[in-house]
């Protein structure tokens, strides 16, 4: 299976993703987290994988003891740099509990150390089958028994019949032109991604395994995980309804570490 992670998440897609959500609409996000996951001030709360802190900060702000990993050097000195803002030595009383660490999903050691963890915003799903399963049972041995898993990503039943071989958007005043193709075999979609921004263009492409509710249920139980809900919602801020049908938008799933 391909690397493209290691290549894909830098360069100007790091601008678009920094471009992309407000403060305020990663707070929303933040509690939308915190809802479905029950958290608790207090709590140790893995984010994985973190990219720049954007939700795992607003969390330690509300008292949890979190640990963001992630595979890209230049998010996770980002996501440092926004900790120390946020709790300057002047204003240590914030005290924000907070550590990030370079780390490959598949290749996580923790052992029995977190009451909940998430993966937020179509970030599973990067390699394959066997791999990603490897992701979950690695997560699932980093939860205290009865410690919850969230995992957040679009509903693959939407996104078909939403199909666009073929788009573009602009964010933060970049140009984004986007080529797709969906492998029906491999359950696949992949994505070819053009920035263009003053005078620079970058291409990357990515490939990801999105899972129906029914495979998203296997593969979680297959990874150790019971009492498995999925949930949907429309949009990355909106709380997730109490059912998931092939017509949501997005898929929430939320399982248990027995």
């Amino acid at each position: 299976m391909s690397e493209w992670p290691r290549r894909y998440f830098s360069d100007l897609y790091g601008r678009q993703l920094a471009a992309q959500f407000t403060r305020e609409q990663s707070e929303k996000q933040a509690r939308v987290v915190m809802s479905a996951l029950q958290l608790r001030k207090g709590m140790c709360v893995l984010d994985m994988p973190c990219g720049f802190g954007r939700i795992t900060l607003p969390l330690a702000r509300r008292g949890l003891a979190m640990t963001g990993v992630d595979l890209t050097p230049s998010y996770l000195a980002r996501a440092r740099r926004s900790a120390r803002r946020a709790c300057p030595p002047a204003a240590r009383r914030e005290n924000l509990d907070i550590r990030f660490l370079k780390c490959d999903m598949r290749r996580i050691e923790f052992h029995g150390e977190f009451d909940a963890a998430f993966n937020w915003f179509t970030s599973f799903g990067y390699y394959s089958d066997e791999e990603n399963l490897l992701c979950l049972k690695k997560v699932c041995e980093a939860l205290k028994p009865g410690g919850r898993l969230l995992i957040e990503t679009a509903n693959v039943s939407w996104l078909l019949s939403h199909f666009l071989a073929h788009s573009e958007q602009t964010i933060g005043g970049m140009r984004i032109v986007h080529s797709r193709r969906y492998d029906a075999r491999r359950s696949r979609i992949s994505q070819t991604r053009t920035i263009f921004y003053r005078g620079r263009r970058t291409r990357s492409s990515d490939c990801v395994r999105f899972y129906t509710g029914t495979e998203m249920r296997r593969l979680l139980r297959r990874a150790g995980f019971g009492d498995i809900r999925l949930h949907g919602h429309n949009r990355l801020d909106d709380p997730p309804s109490a059912r998931f049908t092939r017509h949501s938008r997005r898929l929430i799933a939320v399982a248990r570490r027995p």
